[in-house]
């Protein structure tokens, strides 16, 4: 005959019973389990039996934790009891995620203490080499939208980014992963990368759109653009405000595409509001223009130029 689930129950817990060592001052961990094993035994909040099959998984586990010293994680294991079968106290307060100003708070950190170290180009070029996979040797990106040109980016608005990235305060799948302290190192590697990426000299050979409204996309820039991102798109060091000359028509319309949706995290409220407020073919229009303005002579890549720094096939 089978057993019935309270008799399954009542077995595992024979088996995990509890030898508890000392705890926290304010938390008894006895008294927790024995609310949890009630709860298996009597299921007074109707919980499924799926639920009540995976709290005694739970369960055992926080009884193993437990007896080896690990009383942290012994309490979260147990808690999760009291989330999934809904019972009334909460013995482990949960944790909440991080708010926006957080996150800007905590890359502002970093950034500021970045801004105090000398950068070494050198090293940031060893960084570099990694990410030149996605963005090219050149720092060029791609012209079908999918990565910027960085070259010859501001090195301030290279930090802020790499910064938000690591705080988690702008998200990418592709790209976060690379941002990492383990991946690239500490903030003087955020230093020494950016150093390098402003040097790259940069292609004029970018993605642009259809070029049907570019009338148009010129007054919307004076109107809208001009006051942050300067005449001619050359952007601001000091204010973040990036150089945007010579940038892909298709990753401009991507993170125009995010900031509508309100996934660009990191953006200003007046490059959210602004995204918002053109219609689509507004958007078309202005980013057309905008990906046709060209960087001053002296930051563009001669004919067939290509980085010295990496071997060309």
């Amino acid at each position: 005959m089978r057993r019935t689930l309270p008799k399954l129950m009542a077995t595992a817990m024979a088996v995990f019973t509890l030898h508890a060592p000392a705890h926290a001052e304010g938390y008894d961990f006895n008294h927790n389990l024995a609310q949890v094993d009630y709860a298996l035994e009597n299921n007074p909040t109707h919980a499924l039996r799926l639920s009540m099959e995976s709290c005694m998984r739970q369960r055992n586990h926080a009884v193993a934790l437990n007896r080896r010293g690990h009383e942290e994680r012994a309490r979260r294991a147990l808690q999760y009891c009291f989330d999934s079968l809904n019972l009334s106290q909460t013995y482990v307060p949960r944790e909440t995620a991080p708010s926006r100003k957080e996150l800007s708070d905590k890359a502002m950190a970093e950034f500021d203490v970045a801004m105090t170290l000398t950068p070494d180009v050198r090293n940031g070029l060893a960084i570099y080499r990694e990410c030149a996979a996605c963005h090219e040797p050149e720092g060029w990106g791609r012209t079908t939208g999918s990565v910027p040109q960085i070259a010859g980016q501001h090195a301030k608005v290279l930090i802020k980014q790499l910064a938000d990235f690591r705080a988690g305060n702008r998200e990418a799948v592709l790209m976060v992963p690379y941002a990492t302290v383990e991946s690239i190192g500490g903030t003087q590697a955020l230093a020494d990368v950016t150093e390098y990426i402003s040097t790259l000299e940069m292609s004029v050979e970018n993605g642009k759109g259809a070029g049907e409204n570019l009338t148009f996309g010129e007054q919307l820039y004076k109107d809208k653009c001009m006051d942050c991102h300067g005449p001619s798109g050359e952007g601001n060091n000091d204010e973040f405000a990036p150089r945007i000359q010579a940038q892909h028509y298709k990753y401009m319309l991507r993170q125009f595409k995010w900031l509508r949706s309100g996934t660009r995290g990191n953006a200003s409220d007046e490059m959210t509001s602004l995204a918002l407020a053109l219609n689509q073919e507004e958007i078309e229009a202005v980013l057309d223009y905008v990906s046709r303005l060209q960087p001053p002579e002296e930051f563009i890549a001669a004919k067939d130029w290509k980085n010295p720094d990496f071997e060309q096939k």
